[in-house]
């Protein structure tokens, strides 16, 4: 493996096997400094960065961490917790929640108070992840989780701009409080766009040319090149050995708005 590599997430439906090693090494070493310093920090980027797969390849081995995996409003934000601190057994959660199935019977305000009060006591790390434009009241639990709770929280949005992050802004005001993971520029992205097509077996007569074309239409994304790559597969878009690219990159389009529209 060399010093640039990591692996990346192949999606839903898996081309080349559950990973594949390609780039990001410095921001994988970035993220495990961060938490590991327990730092509260935005980590932020385009919609098929890598941001996610990125962030669970440094907490799954971590019990500390309490993740949620959608964050824009407080309901599934202390659900997702609790759940979390009840399949830890945490000493304080367990007094009022026996098992996930108590979780659902709460109210979001009673949760609230169950969560604070156990991150409180513990020693945790909070994840929200696919932060979006989230309301006064999910700013509030963030801030209590922060001061109150004395927990760093990771918030993981698209963008470190106000539609993103809106009330929380002024607590990741500081530039060192942000993280940035960019999509890659073209010839890495060419690059990780031949290599899945390697591993994959994808083949075609035109295969040179639509590996340059997934790369720039793609803007960098690997999420997006991935994605791409997989829709290159199917019947639909090829003809006579040939990808069809245009009415493949519309359909890539159309998908990939439904599937990034959080």
């Amino acid at each position: 493996m060399s010093r640039r590599e990591l692996c990346l997430p192949i999606g839903p439906a898996t081309l080349v096997g559950d990973d594949f090693i390609f780039g990001r090494t410095k921001e994988l070493a970035e993220l495990v400094q961060r938490i590991s310093a327990r730092e509260s920090f935005v980590l932020h980027g385009p919609s098929g960065s890598g941001k996610t797969f990125l962030l669970h390849r440094v907490i799954r081995n971590l019990p500390e961490v309490l993740y949620c995996p959608r964050a824009d409003s407080p309901q599934p934000v202390v659900q997702s917790l609790a759940f979390r601190l009840v399949e830890l057994r945490d000493h304080y959660t367990k007094s009022f929640l026996r098992n996930a199935q108590a979780v659902k019977t709460k109210s979001t305000i009673s949760l609230r108070g169950i969560v604070l009060e156990a991150v409180r006591r513990g020693r945790y790390f909070v994840v929200l992840d696919h932060l979006q434009g989230p309301a006064a009241a999910l700013s509030s639990d963030t801030r209590d989780l922060m001061f109150y709770g004395e927990t760093p929280v990771l918030a993981v949005a698209r963008s470190a701009h106000m539609e993103d992050l809106g009330f929380l802004m002024p607590m990741f005001s500081l530039r060192g409080e942000r993280m940035r993971l960019s999509n890659f520029a073209h010839p890495e992205a060419a690059r990780f766009a031949g290599e899945i097509a390697r591993r994959s077996g994808l083949w075609a007569n035109n295969l040179p040319e639509l590996i340059e074309r997934v790369a720039s239409l793609s803007q960098g994304s690997p999420g997006a090149i991935l994605k791409m790559l997989q829709m290159a597969k199917t019947p639909r878009y090829r003809l006579n050995g040939y990808v069809k690219t245009s009415p493949l990159y519309i359909d890539f389009r159309l998908a990939w708005h439904s599937e990034n529209a959080w």
